[in-house]
């Protein structure tokens, strides 16, 4: 009898239990259900400040909170606390309530159903962010994210989510349908949807969506037309969203996350992006952000305290400040980008996107100024210093991409400025920009341009001769090229630059040691040319191929041998790269290079270089550079041809200032101020050796002042570049020609022949048998004493090792041939 008491005692308390969880059950989901209704009715209405309302939902979700805690029911009461979190846009928040239900064995349709709501809009949300990524491997590396990380998962939880009330069952299975990859079913059943249900402005959102990545997968398939249809329709459904609520803040953002997306999809011809609609499409950059912004601007208006909000708005104008379509147009955005960052931190100084995104405006900036002129550093320490306040926490992928991106732009600020041996500033920054790059792609080894980028990097530490280790540097560029080029050959023109370029650094590296490499050039034209068999329009790769086989040819001239065929095919490559970008200034600043080339060689042979030189000269002065680079090889080029071209003259008798004048032109002014600085002192340098060596004939005096202000510029030149070879090969021969005035004028040549043997001999140390090298000291020497048999022993190793160079011998002492050409 006890023992039934008990059990029927025991009994009426488990039912006691289960009538209190049930209660709690219907109160938590009631309450659940107030708050989304409140907060539906709350976007809905027009325009208007909701700081008030959310304030009420919160003191409702408190309420809940300390309900939870005193009843104990877990489940409905992080389920109820989930539902009003994501009713106030709070997504992470949200979802950890709800798991936290799910855990607490709350398992019902209605928690399957808001957990697969969220985990979908984040997998939409990365498929979207992905079309807006314009390297075409970083879109794909996100997309795979989306699709590992959420595709299964959402129709899980749609499975389990059957039977809970949704707004419309068509709503649902279109879900089911956009994450099976059916996105046509998806679009048809959301018509019905839009159609029964207006108010339902989610359905409609996500048709924008679905719009969307279908006009993307129709764009790469050709199919331009459809996309752009595609396109329109997706607009229309994210602005009936946002007219039938205006007060949602998440239709607004999805307007701006629409139009990043879609301002991607196409290329204008400047190589910006650009949304076409219609001929006159209001989304041609700069016009392209009206739209977006003044989304942004209702977004802040519905809750001007969301820090977030103002952020997205930072965000928005930093990207399309990437590609202006004007200078104006990216001095306006970067201008507005920087007022909403500052925005952002005015409403939460602690916000990583805040001080990320000002940073990334002055790193912009500085780019854009670095094109034209020196850059202000102290910009580069304020971007990198209000970048470093992000915690480590917070230190994403984007950060270490953008904190490399300011350390490679401040590497080559520091190369322009002359700071660029080991240990200096831009040796340290160049230090800094690779460990970065190694940071983020710790993160992301996927995407091939990433690893190009550190590539570069390495490439151009390995390539300086002051460099600890460069072999090493350039085996870990070739380490990184190798990454790049997984998953096939077809790849950026930007892969296959890197590839042929780390070849051409080894082979100079080899050179510069005294030993030769040919099949190092063979190798990195057979890469062009593998990257012209999937780009053969491209302008870029052929002008590569231009520049691989003019310095092949110089190879080939040091050699001894004839690089006549070289030099044409040179320009064959560099003539189809003026053809495909008739624009873009490559292919004649490279048709420009050949002659300066042809020009020199014909020189160096004897011959008149005037025809070529004139070549040259055309194609140069055909070109306007903008790129300060440009600007530099364009006045290097010309200062090779009409050199040459001087030679040639003062070696007939004439004056050759007619033709340096037209060299120099390109180095007068205030453009030195934002020129290399070597290559600077030694155009001046060159210039006033070649006029002193006319004065001398007539005027010692003068000729003395000139050759005195032109060792003051190889001193300059080496003052900035201690290890400029070519620089010290130069000062060599000016000393040489100084010391053979000097002694046809009766005076003391001993100590300026001192100095040019000085030069010479270090630099036999550090190249050994270079035959330019050989033939200084030879020529040296045999100034010194037309009986030494050292310059003897130099002059004929030198031209046994390159016969080319004998007619220039010939021509300094017509008088002392050697035995054996």
């Amino acid at each position: 009898m006890q023992v039934l008491l008990l059990i029927a005692a025991s009994a009426c308390t488990a039912d006691r239990q289960s009538q209190r969880d049930t209660a709690w059950a219907e109160h938590f989901t009631g309450a659940a259900e107030r708050i989304e209704a409140r907060a539906r009715a709350m976007g809905m209405a027009r325009l208007h400040d909701v700081r008030a309302e959310q304030a009420e939902l919160l003191g409702w979700m408190a309420t809940l909170s300390k309900e939870m805690a005193l009843g104990g029911a877990e489940g409905p009461g992080h389920y109820a606390l989930g539902a009003g979190e994501r009713a106030l846009g709070r997504e992470a928040e949200a979802l950890a309530h709800l798991e936290a239900a799910w855990n607490a064995g709350f398992r019902e349709p209605r928690v399957a159903w808001a957990r697969a709501q969220i985990l979908s809009e984040r997998y939409r949300a990365l498929r979207v962010e992905a079309l807006a990524a314009p390297d075409k491997d970083e879109r794909k590396a996100r997309e795979q994210d989306a699709e590992q990380r959420y595709r299964e998962p959402v129709l899980t939880l749609l499975r389990q989510a059957a039977g809970a009330e949704f707004p419309s069952a068509k709503y649902g299975a279109a879900l089911v349908a956009l994450h099976e990859g059916r996105l046509d079913a998806a679009l048809a059943l959301l018509e019905v949807v839009g159609t029964n249900h207006p108010w339902f402005v989610e359905a409609r959102l996500l048709r924008a969506d679905v719009f969307l990545l279908r006009a993307a997968e129709r764009w790469k398939e050709g199919r331009k037309t459809e996309a752009r249809v595609d396109l329109t329709a997706g607009l229309q459904a994210i602005q009936d969203a946002r007219t039938t609520a205006e007060s949602f803040a998440p239709a607004h953002l999805a307007q701006v996350r629409f139009d990043k997306a879609a301002l991607n999809l196409t290329q204008s011809a400047a190589g910006g992006p650009m949304l076409l609609l219609s001929p006159a499409d209001r989304y041609e950059a700069p016009d392209s952000a009206k739209q977006g912004l003044e989304a942004l601007d209702m977004a802040a208006r519905v809750d001007p305290g969301h820090a977030g909000f103002a952020c997205e708005k930072a965000r928005f104008l930093t990207l399309l400040a990437e590609r202006p379509n004007t200078y104006g147009a990216f001095l306006f955005l970067r201008s507005r980008a920087i007022e909403a960052a500052q925005h952002t931190l005015a409403l939460d100084p602690s916000s990583p996107c805040g001080h990320m995104e000002w940073s990334r405006v002055m790193v912009q900036e500085t780019e854009e100024v670095l094109k034209q002129s020196p850059v202000d550093f102290y910009k580069l320490a304020e971007a990198l210093k209000r970048l470093e306040t992000v915690p480590p926490p917070a230190r994403d992928l984007g950060f270490h991409l953008l904190r490399a991106r300011l350390l490679h732009v401040w590497t080559d600020a520091d190369r322009q400025a002359g700071s660029w041996r080991a240990g200096s500033n831009g040796w340290q920054h160049q230090e800094q920009a690779i460990e970065a790059y190694r940071s983020a792609l710790a993160l992301e080894e996927r995407v091939p341009a990433y690893w190009v980028r550190m590539g570069a990097l390495l490439l151009a530490r390995g390539s300086n001769p002051t460099a600890k280790d460069g072999d090493a540097d350039l085996k870990q560029a070739e380490g990184a090229f190798g990454k790049a080029m997984r998953g096939g050959f077809e790849k950026a023109p930007e892969v296959w630059r890197l590839g042929a370029r780390i070849q051409v650094a080894q082979a100079l590296r080899q050179r510069a040691r005294g030993e030769t490499a040919p099949w190092r050039f063979d190798q990195a034209a057979v890469l062009i040319r593998n990257g012209l068999l999937h780009g053969a329009r491209s302008a870029s790769l052929h002008h590569e191929l231009g520049l691989i086989l003019l310095e092949q040819a110089k190879e080939t001239w040091e050699h001894g041998g004839d690089p006549t065929a070289l030099l044409d095919q040179a320009e064959a490559a560099h003539a189809q790269a003026a053809t495909l970008e008739p624009t873009l200034d490559l292919g004649r600043f490279g048709q420009a290079a050949v002659h300066a080339a042809r020009a020199e060689y014909a020189w160096l042979r004897g011959a008149d270089p005037t025809e070529e030189a004139d070549r040259a000269d055309a194609f140069y002065s055909q070109v306007n550079p903008h790129l300060r680079t440009w600007k530099e090889q364009r006045a290097e080029g010309r200062m090779k041809a009409s050199f040459s071209l001087a030679h040639h003259l003062l070696e007939q008798g004439l004056d050759p200032e007619p033709a340096l004048e037209r060299a120099m032109t390109d180095f007068g002014g205030l453009e030195q101020f934002s020129m290399d600085r070597v290559l600077l002192h030694r155009a001046y340098g060159a210039r006033l050796r070649l006029v002193a060596r006319h004065s001398a004939r007539t005027n010692p005096e003068k000729a003395e002042t000139q050759f005195s202000n032109a060792e003051k510029h190889y001193a300059e030149a080496l003052e900035v570049e201690p290890s400029s070879r070519e620089a010290r090969l130069e000062a060599g021969h000016l000393f040489r020609e100084w010391a053979a005035a000097r002694k046809a004028a009766k005076q003391e040549p001993e100590p300026l022949l001192s100095r040019g043997l000085a030069l010479a001999d270090a630099l036999l140390v550090e190249r050994p048998n270079w035959p330019e090298a050989r033939l200084l000291r030879a020529a040296l020497l045999r100034t010194k004493d037309p009986a030494s048999a050292q310059a003897r022993a130099d002059r004929d190793a030198a031209l046994k090792a390159n016969a080319n160079l004998a007619p220039g011998w010939r021509r300094q002492f017509p008088e002392d041939l050697p035995s054996r050409p």
